[in-house]
């Protein structure tokens, strides 16, 4: 927790908060019971143990503004009470139907496309922290519940959705948390496409996408474009900009390549139509951070040569990955 309140720029009474960072820890093993638990209460008492923590964690980040809390907490609300009618209910009544509920559920509680619309929303109200771990920590436990729960069609169905919403709906957006919560969206279908091919696949992508992100957060937290002023900044957020676009040869190229190799499905063909309409307001917003710097300028060789570094670094390390995926895996 310390060090989430150290990179987003909190303020010393929140930093030195007991209530902050005990509701962090329970949301991590809240999360992490979800995933480990081998019953269907526990997965569901795992989930609402972690919205409460997380409710409280919002409610901290955002002392004046309750608005995302308020509708966080009634979307996530009729999805748990979807997963628990269906835990209950699943032997005795209609067990297609609520089996079917069971998937609404989930796709509400994590933003899933066509129940997205929530999500830019609450995001784009938020503290960078709170967006942040929204687009990566609180996908992962109910990501894997889908995995094991989703049936063929509709896991198709939803890759599907994800990523033409996502690529689409970002193309007029013009708030950076607004663009990332669309781009999340591409990047869910990759994801649960992962889910097909390994456990530990979707692992690594869902690592490599959460870190790009959480830079991402980290670089653009503070008032409007300031973090154009600073040197580290402005290049930890292009690379970050290059890993979440998926331009070759960086790691966001690399884990959709080993999906894209992994996966024997047509339904890839979406993800990557996704990925290519969203490389548009990605490019968008790397000419932004490149000609709205003033440490991106051509004429400054040291810059030039620690940029040249930084890329070429990013080239290694995505081919070595890729390489070792195809002749290892």
């Amino acid at each position: 927790m310390f060090l989430f309140n150290k990179l987003f720029g909190l303020s010393v009474s929140m930093k030195v908060n007991p209530m902050s960072s005990l509701s962090f820890v329970i949301l991590i093993f809240s999360s992490m019971v979800s995933i480990f638990s081998g019953s269907w209460l526990g997965m569901w008492l795992g989930l609402e143990v972690n919205l409460l923590s997380f409710l409280v964690l919002m409610n901290l980040e955002s002392l004046v503004v309750i608005e995302p809390c308020v509708k966080y907490f009634i979307v996530q609300s009729f999805g748990s009470a979807m997963l628990l009618v269906s835990f209950l209910c699943s032997e005795s009544f209609l067990p297609d139907f609520l089996s079917f509920m069971l998937e609404l559920g989930l796709m509400l509680k994590t933003g899933l496309a066509p129940f997205h619309s929530w999500l830019p929303s609450v995001v784009n109200s938020s503290s960078w922290f709170v967006g942040s771990l929204i687009l990566t920590w609180q996908k992962l436990a109910p990501f894997i519940l889908i995995g094991w729960i989703f049936g063929e069609v509709m896991m198709l169905l939803s890759i599907g959705f994800l990523a033409v919403v996502g690529g689409v709906g970002g193309l007029n957006q013009h708030s950076t948390r607004a663009i990332l919560s669309y781009s999340s969206l591409v990047h869910s279908s990759w994801l649960l496409s992962a889910l097909f091919s390994s456990f530990a696949l979707f692992i690594f992508c869902w690592f490599v996408y959460s870190v790009s992100v959480v830079l991402m957060f980290w670089c653009c937290s503070g008032r409007g474009m300031e973090f154009l002023k600073s040197k580290l900044k402005c290049y930890v957020s292009l690379c970050s900009l290059l890993i979440l676009s998926g331009l070759p040869p960086f790691l966001g190229f690399a884990y959709k390549v080993m999906v894209f190799l992994s996966v024997n499905s047509v339904i890839l063909f979406a993800c990557v139509l996704g990925s290519l309409i969203s490389l548009k307001y990605y490019i968008s917003f790397l000419f932004s951070l490149v000609f709205g710097s003033p440490y991106f300028e051509l004429t400054a060789m040291s810059q030039s040569f620690y940029l040249c570094f930084v890329v070429i670094y990013l080239n290694f390390l995505g081919f070595v990955l890729l390489l070792l995926f195809l002749f290892c895996g």
